[in-house]
C-alpha cells in the first residue's frame, strides 16, 4: 500500500508539473514574441533581483518547515506541524516587511546596481509581493511535508494560470495606462497575492489551523545555512543578469543589444534547458519526505538506494532532452521563437544536463537529511568560479561564457556535495554507470538526428526536425531498455511500481536499473 501511495504521488506531482511547465513555457513563447527579447531581458533582470530578496524571507526557513514537519508525520506528532507553520510564517513575514520597507527607503541608490535604469519601476512594482511570495511558500511547503502532493502541486499550477489571465488583461491594455513591461510586473504582483489567500484556505479547510508558535530556533538554526545558500545562490543569479550585460556593454555592444541577449539567455533558451525538471523535480518532491523520514531513523541503507535509483531515473529523463537540444536546437528556438541565436547557445549549453540532474538530487538529498551547512560550503566555492567565468570570459566569447561558467559551477558543487554525503550516509555510486552509457548513448543519437534533418530538411522541411528526433529518440529508447536502465513499459503503463526505489521486503518489482546494478545497490 505505502508503495502505491509513492507511485500515486509520483505521477500525480509529474502531471501537474508537465502541465504548469507546459503553460509557463508556452506563454513565454506568447511574450517572446509579442514583447520581444529586450522587454523578456528587462523582465528577468527584475525576476533575478526579486528573488534574491525574497530568498531572505521565503527560502531556508520554508525549505526546513518541508523537512521538519516530514518528521514530525514520522514521529506521530502532527500538532507539532502547525505550531511550527506559525513560527515559521511570523519569522518570514517579519522579515520580508522589513526588506520590503528597506528597499524603498533606498530607492535612490537601486540605479548603481541596475545595469539598466529601466528595470527599477518594474522591480519596485513587484516588490510587494515578497510579503505574498513568503506567506504562499510556507503552505505550500506544510503541504508538501505533510506529503500532500496533489494540493501543493495544485497551487503551483494555479499560481501560473492566474499570472497569464492578468498579464493578458494587464498587457492588453485594458486597464488604462498599463502595458508593456509595466502590465508583466503588476501581473507578477497581483496573482502572488491572490494565489497566497487561496492557498490559506485550502489549509484552514484542509483542517489546518495558526496554532501557538513553538520552537523557533529548531526552525530558524538550520535555516541559517540554507537561507545563506538560497540568498548566494540568488545574488549569483542576480550579478549574472547585472554583470552579463555589463560586460557584453564593455565589448562593445549596445545596451539594448546586451539586455536582448540576456533576455535570449535567460527568457528563450534556459526555460527549454530547464525542461527536464518538469519530470525530475516531481520525483526529487516525492523522494525529500522519504529520506528525511529514513534521515531522522538512520536508515542510511535505504536513502542511499532511493538516491542511487532517483539518479539514475534522472539522468534517463535529462539524456533524452539533451539528444534532441545538442542536434536540433538551433531549429527548435527559431520555430518557437523566430530566434536563431538562443538556439546555439542551447545546443552548446546542452550537455549540462548530464550534470544537473545528478545536482538535483543529491543536493536535495543531503538538504533532506539536514546538511544544509555542507551543501552551503559547497555552493560558495563553485560559485565564485561560476562569476570569474563570466567576468574574465564574457569579453572573449560572449554569452557562451555562461556555459562555462555553469559548467563549473555543476561540476564543483556536484563533486563536493557527493563527497560530502557519501562520508555522511556511505552513499556508493552505482549511478556512474548510469551516467557513463548515457552519456555514450547521446553521440550516435545526436548524430542521426541532426544528419537526418540535414539529409530531407531540402524536400521537407520543419518535417524533417520531426523525422530526426524521432529516429533518434527510438534509438535512445531502445538503447536505454536493452541496458537495463528503465523499463519503459511498466513506467507508462503503471501496472507495477516502475521505480527500484520503491521496492519493499525484497519484492520484485519492474526494472528502473537494471538486473545487475539492483543486486550492485543493495
Amino acid at each position: 500500500m505505502r508503495n502505491n501511495k509513492i507511485m500515486k504521488a509520483v505521477a500525480t506531482v509529474t502531471a501537474f508539473s508537465v502541465a504548469t511547465r507546459t503553460l509557463a513555457f508556452v506563454f513565454k513563447v506568447y511574450l517572446s514574441r509579442t514583447a520581444g527579447a529586450e522587454v523578456v531581458g528587462l523582465y528577468q533582470i527584475c525576476l533575478s533581483l526579486f528573488f534574491l530578496f525574497a530568498a531572505l524571507s521565503s527560502s531556508g526557513l520554508t525549505a526546513v518547515l518541508s523537512r521538519k514537519t516530514a518528521e514530525t508525520r514520522a514521529l506521530n506528532d502532527n500538532d507539532k506541524g502547525h505550531g511550527l507553520l506559525t513560527s515559521t510564517l511570523i519569522m518570514g513575514i517579519s522579515v520580508a516587511i522589513a526588506t520590503v520597507g528597506l528597499l524603498f527607503l533606498c530607492k535612490p541608490y537601486l540605479g548603481a546596481i541596475v545595469s539598466d535604469s529601466r528595470a527599477i519601476p518594474l522591480l519596485l512594482i513587484m516588490l510587494p509581493a515578497m510579503v505574498s511570495t513568503t506567506v504562499y511558500s510556507a503552505v505550500r511547503n506544510w503541504f508538501w511535508g505533510s506529503k500532500r502532493f496533489k494540493e501543493f502541486s495544485f497551487t503551483e499550477m494555479l499560481e501560473e494560470i492566474l499570472r497569464i489571465m492578468f498579464t493578458l488583461l494587464f498587457v492588453s491594455g485594458i486597464v488604462s495606462g498599463i502595458s508593456g513591461a509595466y502590465g508583466i510586473a503588476l501581473a507578477f504582483t497581483v496573482s502572488d497575492f491572490v494565489v497566497a489567500i487561496i492557498l490559506v484556505f485550502m489549509y484552514l479547510k484542509k483542517g489546518g489551523k495558526l496554532a501557538k508558535p513553538v520552537r523557533m530556533l529548531e526552525i530558524a538554526k538550520p535555516a541559517l545555512p540554507l537561507t545563506a545558500m538560497r540568498v548566494f545562490g540568488s545574488l549569483a543569479v542576480t550579478a549574472v543578469a547585472l554583470l552579463l550585460p555589463a560586460r557584453l556593454v564593455a565589448s562593445g555592444l549596445s545596451v539594448s543589444e546586451a539586455t536582448a541577449s540576456f533576455g535570449r539567455i535567460a527568457g528563450m533558451a534556459s526555460p527549454l534547458l530547464l525542461a527536464p525538471n518538469a519530470i525530475i523535480s516531481s520525483l526529487a518532491i516525492v523522494l525529500i519526505p522519504e529520506l528525511s523520514e529514513n534521515g531522522i531513523k538512520k536508515q542510511f541503507g535505504e536513502l542511499n538506494k532511493r538516491v542511487n535509483a532517483g539518479v539514475t531515473f534522472a539522468l534517463v529523463v535529462a539524456g533524452a532532452f539533451l539528444v534532441l537540444y545538442a542536434s536540433l536546437g538551433e531549429q527548435i528556438t527559431v520555430l518557437l521563437f523566430k530566434d536563431a541565436e538562443s538556439g546555439r547557445y542551447l545546443m552548446a549549453s546542452a550537455w549540462l544536463l548530464m550534470i544537473m540532474p545528478v545536482h538535483l538530487i543529491i543536493t536535495s538529498s543531503m538538504n533532506s537529511i539536514g546538511m544544509e551547512k555542507q551543501s552551503f560550503i559547497t555552493f560558495v566555492i563553485s560559485t565564485v568560479f561560476m562569476l570569474a567565468s563570466v567576468y574574465f570570459l564574457t569579453p572573449v566569447i560572449g554569452v557562451y561564457s555562461v556555459v562555462i561558467a555553469n559548467l563549473s559551477l555543476l561540476f564543483i558543487a556536484t563533486t563536493g556535495n557527493i563527497l560530502f554525503l557519501r562520508k555522511r550516509t556511505g552513499l556508493n555510486l552505482n549511478f556512474l554507470k548510469s551516467f557513463m552509457l548515457i552519456g555514450i548513448f547521446s553521440l550516435p543519437c545526436i548524430f542521426i538526428a541532426k544528419n537526418v534533418y540535414m539529409l530531407v530538411e531540402g524536400f521537407l522541411g520543419g518535417f524533417g526536425r520531426i523525422l530526426g528526433a524521432g529516429l533518434a529518440g527510438v534509438l535512445y529508447v531502445v538503447l536505454v531498455q536493452i541496458f537495463g536502465l528503465m523499463d519503459f513499459a511498466g513506467f507508462l503503463k503503471g501496472v507495477k511500481l516502475p521505480f527500484k526505489f520503491l521496492q519493499k521486503g525484497g519484492k520484485r518489482v519492474p526494472r528502473v536499473l537494471g538486473d545487475k546494478q539492483m543486486a550492485q545497490s543493495r
